[in-house]
Parts: C-alpha cells; structure tokens; sequence
C-alpha cells in the first residue's frame, strides 16, 4: 500500500506518480519473463532505476508491489479492450478488430494467466479477474448483437451469451498457450483460429472479412 502522503498527493506530484509508474511496468516486464515467483524487490529496483527504499516507501512489500501491478494491469486491459475498436462502425469489421487484439501481446496474455492463477488462490485478485470477462463480455454481446441487427451474421439458433462466453474460452486458451510461447501457436494461427470459431458460431467467413479488415 503507498504511504499515506503520496495517496493525498496523488496527481498532484507528477514524480510520485511516474516513479510508480516505472515500478509497476518493470515488475511487469520482470514477472513476464520470470513468472511471480522469482521476481524479488532487488530485480524490480534494478529494472526501474530505483532503490529497494523508494519501492518500499510506495508499496510498503514486494506483494504490495505485484498486488498494485495485477491491479494496474487489469484496468489496463479493460480499457484497451473497450477501446480498441471503439471507432469501427461495421460490426464485422470490428469483431475482427477485437479477436486479432485479444491475444496479440505475449506480456499481457502472460500477466493474465499469472493473475487468474493467482486468483484461483487468492479472493483478492477474483474482482479484477471478473471485471475483465464483464468488459470483455459487454463488447462481443454488443457487436453480435448489432451484426444480427445488420444481417451481417447468420442465426445459428445459439444463445449469444453461449457463443460469447465460448468465444471467451476460446481467447482463454490461446492467451495460456501464447504466455507459455508455445512453438505452434504463431500469432496467425491463433488469429485465424479465433476468426474460424467465432465464424463457425456466427454463420459468417471471418477468415475472408479479417483480410480485409
């Protein structure tokens, strides 16, 4: 937890907030590659340009530092996700958009799987782990929904919420296959993977609309 004078500085101390800032995406980069449990405080400090006392005058320990990173992460996702293709308006065209961003990025697919684990241990990281399937949910309801509006998707006679959530399976495995850089799973293969399941589900060619998406 940081000392209770940079919480009431907070914005207000632009240093406070950008030597945070370089500790949680260097526990990041360090757990990304090492996996939580060889990351020490030493490895974070080296890797942000700090001392083990700075670190520990913000986040007090090193799971005060992993727990404040899984968080940050988090909301990071989620913004990204709801973001990413915000500007598209053919429901088609932005499904593709979501799916090729889902698992794109061996960090964050490896800091998901980290913090899901951690989750299924500890209560603490279950809220970030659910408001993510909430956001990421909330975007692939609305876009199929809007392509069954457009008659840009055919009924299949599947719930939407059962092809999002197996969509979401589908994102799931991938992102676990990709953090532990599996040989086959090359990121066209995951993409076109994602794009024929979720096509299969939705009575579309997804294959054919990602290329020219």
């Amino acid at each position: 937890m940081a000392a209770a004078s940079d919480v009431d500085q907070g914005v207000a101390d632009p240093r406070a907030e950008e030597n945070r800032r370089r500790i949680l995406a260097a526990a990041e980069e360090l757990i990304a590659v090492h996996g939580v449990e060889k990351v020490r405080l030493r490895d974070i400090a080296t890797q942000a340009g700090v001392s083990v006392g700075m670190i520990q005058h913000y986040f007090d320990t090193r799971d005060g530092v992993i727990d404040a990173m899984m968080g940050a992460a988090s909301v990071r996702r989620v913004t990204e996700w709801a973001t990413i293709a915000a500007h598209v308006e053919d429901p088609t065209t932005k499904l593709v958009t979501l799916l090729e961003h889902a698992v794109d990025d061996r960090q964050r697919c490896t800091i998901w799987l980290a913090t899901t684990s951690a989750a299924s241990r500890d209560e603490r990281y279950r809220q970030d782990v659910e408001i993510n399937y909430r956001s990421w949910r909330a975007q692939l309801i609305e876009v199929i929904e809007l392509g069954y509006e457009r008659d840009h998707f055919a009924a299949t006679g599947v719930d939407v919420i059962e092809i999002v959530d197996t969509i979401l399976s589908v994102i799931d495995g991938l992102m676990a296959a990709v953090a532990m850089n599996l040989d086959t799973y090359t990121p066209e293969r995951n993409t076109r993977m994602l794009r024929r399941v979720a096509g299969l589900l939705l009575g579309v060619d997804l294959e054919s609309s990602a290329a020219h998406a």
